[in-house]
């Protein structure tokens, strides 16, 4: 069993449980599953089932439910991620390693030189789910329905900002961060879009007081930025606990 299905709780009556179109689709067509395979369910919500299949069909698997268990997130912080407006391809590869990497809370951001004006939140949950279910995650990610940068900034939480013109990495910074990190658990984590922040978001951060850090001498795209900025988050977070 190298990953989850996901199932809504409602499609579980005492111990019997079905799977709706999709996850089924996976179960018989991917993963190839026979009658009696043991498999892992998740609400997204933290409870792991363990279950076995007793029947399949071309639209929808059912089985028992053997066991259940509540998993918690241990980390004691907590990551907020403004996701730009990107590529099609690249907002998919940013989501993707955001929620493998462990983000707790998704809002995709409109940008002034962002190069998208809207998102399919349809899709993205899809995107969330498949990568949730790869990775083992039974605590999905809360997402946030599109919002600007002004509106998703939260003065009650660490913000963090990849500035390209900072003169510090985050390592420089992560003593100002533990200092405040004794206060508060929740960090709010930004990287701008392809066309970097216009000078009236630069102001904002400044004036909002954002720990601003860089991430080298290099230029890289917004997703690897994101992917690198939480590693070093996660890393530095996890052995100062």
């Amino acid at each position: 069993m190298s990953n989850y299905s996901y199932i809504d709780k409602r499609n579980i009556k005492n111990s019997t449980f079905f799977l709706d179109e999709k996850e089924s689709h996976h179960i018989i067509s991917v993963l190839r599953l026979k009658e009696d395979s043991e498999i892992k369910l998740t609400d997204g919500r933290g409870t792991v089932y363990k279950a076995i299949i007793k029947d399949l069909n071309k639209r929808l698997v059912s089985g028992n439910i053997l066991s259940q268990k509540k998993i918690s997130d241990k980390k004691k912080y907590k990551i907020h991620l403004a996701l730009p407006l990107i590529k099609n391809n690249r907002f998919k590869i940013a989501l993707e390693k955001s929620i493998e990497l462990g983000v707790n809370e998704l809002t995709p951001i409109k940008f002034d030189k962002s190069i998208k004006s809207s998102i399919n939140n349809e899709k993205i949950l899809a995107i969330i789910h498949s990568a949730c279910k790869q990775s083992m995650r039974a605590n999905f990610p809360k997402l946030n329905q599109l919002m600007t940068f002004e509106q998703w900034y939260d003065p009650n939480a660490i913000n963090i900002a990849c500035v390209i013109d900072s003169q510090k990495s985050l390592y420089q910074q992560i003593d100002l961060i533990k200092d405040n990190f004794k206060n508060n658990k929740k960090i709010n984590l930004m990287v701008g879009p392809e066309g970097d922040f216009s000078d009236e978001e630069k102001n904002f951060i400044n004036d909002k007081n954002f720990i601003k850090i860089n991430l080298g001498g290099t230029i890289l795209r917004t997703e690897t930025a994101i992917v690198s900025i939480i590693s070093i988050i996660n890393e530095l977070m996890i052995n100062n606990e």
